[in-house]
């Protein structure tokens, strides 16, 4: 609120905000200097005055203090042809910011002009032990899981662009570390069980590799129901369990170096079950 497109124009004119996280940082958020002198300073400004100074001020540090939702993060970082909606299945898919934010930066490291993708005759003849995982394989099920439907080739594009700029990716980084950016657990199917006292109560589980005899939404959906707060596709810190199946090897890999545990799917299987 009181947060105009005129008035940041002007904001960012004076030097006061150039990106999203400034606007914490101009009111003491994270740097430690006293609010009131931003505070002031905007109210000096042309078109602006003590009270519409105030209630900007109090915006952003309700929003500081009550943080905001994944899909709102990704939606505020202006991605091009990621609106509301595809914000929110993003959002779904990837759980929490880590993940998003790593998912970008796995992004920005592919070429898509230098990529030269496998010969399907090497695949048939047993030469090609390897594939090519596009970015944001997450979005488009080459990662085994099921593909976003609403996300398409124009938006994956643009979250492409928006990776591979230094300077948009810092001031998402940024904003992330100013927020308290909410984990997402809208997924399309089942409900969290969490804080029923269920076997995976709270925890962010992620799959890896082929689950025999559920397709990933179905694993999900599962966890889910089994209390689980999210199942992003990515492995993190806060990560809690990652469960492997076949061919699962990377994403396995990362969490036992950063000490998260990992489950075989027999074993997941085996409590789907027994839920």
């Amino acid at each position: 609120k009181g947060l105009s497109k005129a008035k940041l124009q002007q904001l960012n004119e004076e030097g006061i905000v150039r990106f999203p996280a400034d606007l914490f940082e101009a009111f003491g958020r994270r740097n430690g200097e006293d609010p009131a002198k931003e505070e002031g300073k905007i109210a000096e400004l042309p078109g602006w005055g003590d009270i519409s100074a105030r209630k900007l001020a109090g915006s952003i540090r309700l929003v500081a203090s009550e943080g905001v939702s994944l899909s709102r993060f990704i939606y505020s970082l202006g991605i091009p042809m990621v609106g509301t909606h595809a914000s929110r299945l993003v959002a779904a898919r990837y759980g929490n910011a880590q993940a998003f934010l790593d998912a970008l930066d796995e992004a920005s490291k592919f070429d898509y002009e230098s990529l030269e993708r496998p010969d399907p005759e090497d695949d048939k003849e047993g030469g090609n032990e390897t594939s090519v995982i596009l970015p944001f394989a997450a979005l488009t099920g080459e990662d085994g899981s099921e593909k976003v439907k609403g996300i398409g080739p124009a938006a994956l594009s643009s979250l492409h662009a928006f990776s591979r700029e230094e300077a948009l990716m810092g001031a998402a980084r940024n904003l992330e570390t100013a927020l308290s950016v909410r984990d997402d657990a809208s997924f399309a199917e089942g409900e969290s069980a969490s804080g029923s006292g269920a076997v995976l109560d709270g925890m962010t589980v992620v799959f890896t590799g082929t689950i025999p005899g559920l397709s990933r939404s179905d694993a999900n959906s599962a966890a889910m129901r089994m209390g689980a707060k999210s199942t992003p596709s990515t492995v993190s810190k806060s990560t809690s369990l990652v469960v492997e199946g076949k061919r699962g090897g990377k994403k396995a890999e990362q969490a036992r170096n950063l000490g998260v545990r990992v489950m075989k799917a027999e074993e997941f299987l085996e409590m789907v079950d027994d839920g």
